[in-house]
Order: structure tokens, then C-alpha cells, then sequence
């Protein structure tokens, strides 16, 4: 009986030691949260590289993309994007099947995106082949939703993220992949239920665990607000153990929500952050939302602010740095900053007109200040 007790704890002590643990400094001691920042859809439509190249490097040039964004990134700990494309290292290519250059995955760690959600409809673009080479580039840091087999995934699934004594969970799903499966031993996460409570049941074993936050890919594109399905899912998430619920997909930002949960807890739930960046340049869809989720130390309470940004595609008058006086590229405006006249540049009248009115919808969706 004791040999079998003893086997039984070593056993569940290589299984605890098999799960990856990420660790972030604290960026500032004085502080008295901690900051995880989250980003929308990265995509890669075929006239955003066409843009970024550079024939005089001979590569990609994405820094313009993410310039006005980075002091945001900066002040967080963790820095949260859905990775909406594929990186096979050739024959690139956007809508419908996106392959992106792999300046574009670089171009974002630069700017201080270091977690990659990958569990989304276009992950599987690239066939097996460009998922495994998407899964080398991107797997030397903390990432979650898409996996070689079921041995990484179970080692490397949930993301455990450790930071300055909190410890946080993270959860990655995808309601398909346009119709374009895994090739096995690969693994994505699909919003399958018995799935998902048997990780979330994993998670609740370990009672040092402060917050367990899902990234979901989920809703309809272009709909301004949450439907049905979002809003029971989002309630049996909730009753399950989630302490924060965000989403991606539809492409604009949607409403946020607060979900009682069956044990009383309030439930912050943000729909939709909308893109980070894209070719999208309509109504709604030409900008995103992140949002800074920041954690108190002591109390572990929650409090959300937004950062509305409308991607601005052009060049930039008057912009403060020589080196890109005149590039054409996509930015990623701050809209508060640009409102407020604490941005180096001057839009172009039809641009600001953009900027203001997606500012507005998008503070009025979500009840901002």
C-alpha cells in the first residue's frame, strides 16, 4: 500500500512539473496592479504586405503598424494578440487563405506582444505543413490554442502565467477553422463543452490559481452586438469557473457585458475587441479596441479600461520620426491621443472623419467615458 501511495504522489508530481509555467516581471514595483494587455485580430490582407515590403532591405517592414500602440504595450505585463494568419514561409498570400511573410510575427514581438492566441478560424490555412512551420516560428514563446499533438498540449495547456506572485490561467477556443481540419497529431481547440470542462476541471485542482481568463473566437462577423449563442455560452462559461470572458472574430468591436455567475461572482465579459489590424476599411471594421485588464496585487479585484485605435492607411503629414516621413503603411492610431492632440502627425481630412466617427461608435458601444 505504500509503494502504491508513493507511486500515486510521484506521479502526480511529474504531471504538475510537466506543466509549463510562463514567468513576467512586475514592470513597475510601486504599482499597485498588474496589466494584461489584449489585442484583437492580426491579419494579413495581400496589399498589407505589398505594402511592407522594402526593396532597398529586401524585407518587411511592419514597424509603422504597431509605432503609436508600443507605449501601451510598454506599460503592461503581459501582451496578448490573436494571431490571425498563417506563416509557411512562402507563397504568401490574404483573403480567404492568409500567409503572411514572418516579419509580420516579428514586427509584433518588437512591439511587445509576448503571447500568441492562435485558436481561430484561419489558423489552418496553410494545410499541416504551414501549421507545423507556424507552430516552430511562434512556439519559442507562450502560446496557446494549436499544438503538434496531445503530449504538448497537455504539457502547455492552459497557459500558467506567473507575475509578481499572481498566477493566472489562460484559455484559448475557436468555434471552427473554416472548414479545414487538423491533420493529426496536430490539435486545435474547438469550443467542444466536454472539452472544456474537462480543462477547466484541471485548472480548479490547483486552489493556488487567482484568475482563469478565456480568449474566445466566436459570434458572427460585422454584428455590432452580442447574439444569443455568445450570451449563453458566455453564461456557462461563467458557471463553470471563468473569471474574465473575451472575445475575437466578428471583426468589430461588440458590447461588453457583466454575468452574475451561479456563485455569485460578476463576470466581466467583452464580446468582440474588434481587428488590430487589417485591410478592412469600412464602417466599424477599420479599427479595434484593447484592453488593458489590470489586476490588483493584495486584492485581486479587476478593472477594465479601453483604448479605442482606428488604422489609418497612408502616410502620415508632419509625423515626428525623419526615417518614415513619407512611408505608406498602416498605423494604428490611439484615437484618444489623436482627439486630444498628443500625437505627432496631422490625418488628412478624410481620415480624421474616420478616426472621429469610429471613435464615437465604438465609446458609445461600450459605454466609455
Amino acid at each position: 500500500m505504500r509503494r502504491l501511495l508513493l507511486s500515486i504522489i510521484l506521479l502526480t508530481t511529474l504531471t504538475l512539473s510537466a506543466q509549463q509555467y510562463h514567468h513576467f516581471p512586475i514592470k513597475d514595483a510601486s504599482k499597485e496592479h498588474v496589466r494584461i494587455l489584449f489585442a484583437g485580430d492580426a491579419m494579413q490582407h495581400s496589399i498589407q504586405f505589398k505594402w511592407a515590403w522594402d526593396p532597398t532591405t529586401r524585407s518587411y517592414n511592419y514597424e509603422p503598424n504597431f509605432r503609436y500602440l508600443q507605449p501601451y504595450l510598454e506599460q503592461a505585463e503581459v501582451n496578448i494578440v490573436n494571431v490571425e494568419t498563417t506563416f509557411p514561409g512562402s507563397k504568401y498570400s490574404g483573403y480567404p487563405q492568409f500567409r503572411s511573410p514572418d516579419d509580420f510575427f516579428h514586427a509584433m514581438l518588437e512591439a511587445g506582444f509576448n503571447v500568441f492566441a492562435l485558436a481561430n478560424n484561419h489558423i489552418n490555412d496553410s494545410g499541416q505543413k504551414g501549421l507545423m512551420r507556424t507552430l516552430k516560428l511562434i512556439k519559442p514563446h507562450p502560446t496557446m490554442g494549436a499544438y503538434l499533438n496531445a503530449s504538448e498540449r497537455e504539457q502547455q495547456y492552459p497557459i500558467i502565467l506567473h507575475v509578481d506572485g499572481l498566477k493566472i490561467a489562460l484559455f484559448n477556443t475557436t468555434y471552427g477553422t473554416n472548414q479545414i481540419p487538423p491533420v493529426a497529431p496536430n490539435i486545435i481547440n474547438y469550443i467542444e463543452t466536454e472539452q472544456i470542462e474537462m480543462d477547466i476541471a484541471k485548472s480548479l485542482k490547483d486552489s493556488t490559481i487567482d484568475l482563469r481568463i478565456m480568449y474566445i473566437h466566436w459570434g458572427s462577423e460585422y454584428e455590432l452586438k452580442h447574439n444569443s449563442y455568445q450570451k449563453g455560452l458566455a453564461q456557462w462559461l461563467v458557471d463553470l469557473g471563468f473569471d474574465v470572458i473575451i472575445g475575437s472574430h466578428p471583426h468589430v468591436v461588440q458590447d461588453q457585458d457583466t454575468i452574475t455567475a451561479a456563485d455569485g461572482r460578476q463576470v466581466p465579459v467583452v464580446y468582440s475587441l474588434g481587428n488590430l489590424v487589417s485591410n478592412q476599411r469600412w464602417e466599424n471594421s477599420n479599427g479595434g479596441v484593447m484592453l488593458l485588464l489590470d489586476i490588483n496585487r493584495e486584492t485581486k479585484q479587476l478593472d477594465l479600461q479601453f483604448v479605442p485605435y482606428y488604422v489609418h492607411k497612408g502616410r502620415l503629414a508632419g509625423e515626428g520620426d525623419p526615417r518614415h516621413q513619407n512611408t505608406a503603411n498602416y498605423y494604428c492610431i490611439p484615437t484618444f491621443d489623436y482627439i486630444n492632440g498628443r500625437l505627432p502627425f496631422v490625418l488628412d481630412e478624410t481620415a480624421v472623419s474616420e478616426l472621429e466617427t469610429f471613435h464615437q461608435n465604438t465609446v458609445e458601444r461600450l459605454n466609455l467615458e
